[in-house]
């Protein structure tokens, strides 16, 4: 299980919820959270400026793309 999906379980929250905050659809985040697509370093800082906590808190060190963003 990847660990922005653990994040996401233990807050109760659904994919839907953590689409919106990211500005994607469910399918797009889901691709993202299941590992075929990698979050944008702009998408984790939504995600980590949301939620007040670091990145890696958050993903871990290997769920990030560092050479893209949204």
């Amino acid at each position: 299980m990847s660990a922005i999906k653990k994040f996401r379980e233990s807050l109760g929250q659904t994919q839907e919820e953590f689409a919106a905050i990211i500005h994607v659809s469910k399918v797009n985040y889901s691709k993202k959270e299941n590992g075929k697509v990698k979050f944008s370093l702009d998408e984790a800082f939504l995600i980590s400026n949301h939620f007040n906590q670091p990145i890696e808190a958050i993903f871990g060190n290997s769920e990030i793309s560092k050479s893209e963003t949204s």
